[in-house]
């Protein structure tokens, strides 16, 4: 996969995270994420206890140099005010794909219209299962596969979380 391109939207625009500017990126976004686990399933998390800042920055750095599989964007708004983080982590044919956004800039379909970016990008690339993962009992989480055309399977990881997987283009 490699780094990936910079998706744009009509309100966003995600740009892809490098080893370069990942610390500027944990600086923009670690207070806005603080005390959120962010992409679990891909490793990134901010710890309320510590300088939410310092932890964001070291799981960027090592995601943005983690090799081919794993992309990561910083998704800002119109206002070029960064709002949250894309990732995908590819392995063969397929893509496991997670959005986060901070606080401030939740329920204004920010999270939709990355997820929907990104998975059409992959889609647009060749033949790649899209897979999303989401806490069981999570609503909110539910809400956002549905809206994106992810469709829940009976797979349910140890740590609870539901498979969702995208039923590829016609």
């Amino acid at each position: 996969m490699g780094e990936g391109p910079t998706l744009t939207t009509l309100r966003l625009l995600a740009l892809p995270l490098t080893v370069w500017n990942a610390g500027f990126v944990a600086e923009e976004l670690g207070p806005l994420l603080a005390g959120v686990l962010l992409h679990r399933a891909q490793g990134i998390a901010v710890d309320a206890t510590d300088d939410p800042t310092d932890a964001l920055r070291r799981d960027l750095r090592r995601r943005a140099g983690a090799g081919r599989g794993v992309m990561t964007w910083a998704v800002r708004g119109d206002d070029s005010a960064a709002v949250g983080l894309l990732a995908v982590d590819g392995v063969g044919r397929r893509a496991l794909v997670s959005v986060s956004i901070g606080r401030p800039y939740r329920r204004q379909g920010y999270a939709t219209e990355a997820l929907r970016a990104l998975a059409g990008w992959l889609e647009f690339r060749g033949s790649v299962v899209v897979e999303a993962r989401v806490r069981v009992g999570d609503r909110t989480g539910e809400r956002l596969a549905v809206a994106t055309a992810f469709v829940p399977t009976d797979i349910v990881l140890p740590e609870g979380w539901r498979v969702w997987f995208r039923p590829p283009p016609p």
